[in-house]
């Protein structure tokens, strides 16, 4: 099980995914907030090579809000009801890019396509936890469907919904090569520097 969000895995999950199976393991990804979108699917590349090599089968949890930001603290307290009136920014998106008016289906590489725009809606951490998942999973080249579960509602703030990416009929594909960058070419070749302090 690997769970790419923004904080800790939530304990819930763990009482009902692993806990008291001794083969099931857990791994948990931080979303790093200064990370762009080229940062998270590098990650997500990498992690994908992973689990490529490796024998086992993996349970991916991509967990964060889909758009909006949280209330201020003193307001916190007129706005922890799940009604969507609730959610902090005006002017709605679909729960997720791409979906389609009254379906509860979305393809995942549709949402790489449509990510310029839905960052206005300012989703958590850039939407971190998503594009490592995406980034595991080949990216525009996967077409698994996901299934939307429940309905989209208010987290003190931030709009949340649940989606189930089922495994393509053929398989997931590899996740993308990483292409050369001379930003991190450049870090690798600097000098060894001691840490602050």
């Amino acid at each position: 099980m690997i769970n790419c969000r923004s904080s800790t895995p939530p304990p819930i999950l763990w009482e009902f995914l692993g806990q008291g199976l001794p083969d099931k393991k857990w791994i948990s990804i931080g979303v790093c907030q200064t990370a762009d979108t080229e940062d998270n699917l590098r990650l997500g590349r990498a992690l994908g090579d992973g689990i490529a090599e490796s024998d086992r089968k993996v349970v991916l949890l991509a967990s964060g809000a889909l758009s909006h930001t949280f209330w201020p603290l003193r307001k916190l307290r007129k706005h922890e009801a799940a009604g969507i009136d609730h959610i902090f920014t005006p002017g709605l998106p679909p729960p997720m890019p791409s979906e389609c008016s009254g379906s509860r289906l979305v393809i995942m590489r549709s949402v790489l396509e449509t990510m310029p725009e839905f960052y206005r809606f300012r989703p958590e951490a850039r939407f971190g936890h998503y594009l490592m998942m995406i980034g595991a999973l080949g990216e525009g080249d996967c077409t698994a469907t996901g299934r939307r579960y429940g309905e989209y509602e208010n987290s003190i703030g931030t709009g949340q919904v649940h989606y189930w990416f089922d495994r393509p009929e053929g398989g997931f594909p590899r996740s993308r090569r990483t292409p050369e960058d001379s930003d991190v070419q450049q870090q690798a070749a600097g000098p060894d520097l001691p840490a602050a302090g």
